[in-house]
C-alpha cells in the first residue's frame, strides 16, 4: 500500500517558516503600560482558580484590596492555572 505525501505534511525548516505569515497581532489581555511612578505597586497572584480567588478574598478580609480592584482571572501557559493582577497606588505614609 502506497501513501501519498502532501505538501502540507512536510516539516518546515526555520528558514522557510520565516516567510509564512505570522498570527495576527492580538490586543494584550491587560495593559500594564502607564507612566512610571515610584508609588505604584503591582501584585500578581498565580495558581489554580480557587487558590487565586482565595488569596483575593483573604486580602479583602484583611482590608487591603476589594475583589473588583483585581483583574479578571487570566489564563497562563500552564493547564488549570490563572493569574490575577492588582495595581495599587501606595503613598509614603502607607509604606512601612
Amino acid at each position: 500500500m502506497m501513501t501519498e505525501t502532501r505538501q502540507s505534511d512536510r516539516l518546515l525548516t526555520p528558514d522557510l517558516a520565516a516567510f509564512l505569515p505570522g498570527p495576527e497581532p492580538q490586543q494584550p489581555l491587560i495593559d500594564l503600560r502607564d507612566q512610571p511612578s515610584p508609588d505604584i505597586l503591582r501584585l500578581l497572584a498565580i495558581g489554580s482558580l480557587p487558590v487565586v480567588n482565595g488569596c483575593v478574598i483573604t486580602l479583602y478580609r484583611l482590608g487591603y484590596a476589594r475583589p473588583e480592584e483585581w483583574s479578571r482571572p487570566l489564563p497562563t501557559v500552564n493547564p488549570n492555572e490563572v493569574m490575577r493582577i492588582l495595581t495599587k497606588r501606595i503613598t509614603l505614609f502607607e509604606q512601612g
